[in-house]
């Protein structure tokens, strides 16, 4: 079984693709150097939000590693489990990244942190980010004049 990241990534990418689109989530993949720092892109008619993807083969790997400092509105981190038949998706707002992630590293190339998914930390504090779909969905698009317009017109 091949194990080269880039086939992983590939992977953790299309996977929350899925996750999306099974979601009835407009998603699309990003390419090209245009859309550099962010993997999916979330459509909506008002807005658009970008998706950063970080996917480990796990439980063999803990540490996701990268640099977080923008580009992206969501972090999807992806634990491929090569296995067993579900894999495990985290999903974190960008704002609330930085107390999560390692301290910076003056020695490390171009800021790069790491975000460690221990057993332990998943179960206490990123419980609440597992499977955290939500936040991704698009608000409802019904303005409160088309509701007071159809309650009307009901009566």
């Amino acid at each position: 079984m091949n194990k080269n990241r880039s086939v992983s990534a590939s992977i953790g990418e299309y996977l929350v693709l899925g996750e999306l689109l099974k979601r009835n989530i407009e998603a699309y993949l990003a390419h090209g150097e245009t859309q550099k720092g962010w993997d999916l892109v979330i459509v909506t008619n008002e807005t658009s939000k970008r998706v950063q993807v970080k996917t480990i083969d796990w439980p063999n790997q803990l540490a996701v590693n990268g640099n977080f400092s923008g580009g992206f509105d969501y972090l999807v981190v992806v634990l491929l489990d090569r296995i067993n038949p579900r894999s495990r998706f985290f999903v974190f707002e960008h704002a609330e990244l930085d107390a999560l992630l390692s301290a910076p590293n003056q020695q490390r190339m171009g800021n790069k942190r790491t975000l460690t998914m221990s057993q332990k930390l998943m179960d206490y504090r990123f419980k609440l980010h597992e499977d955290k779909w939500k936040i991704l969905q698009p608000a409802p698009t019904e303005s409160r004049q088309e509701l007071v317009h159809v309650t009307l017109d009901s009566e």
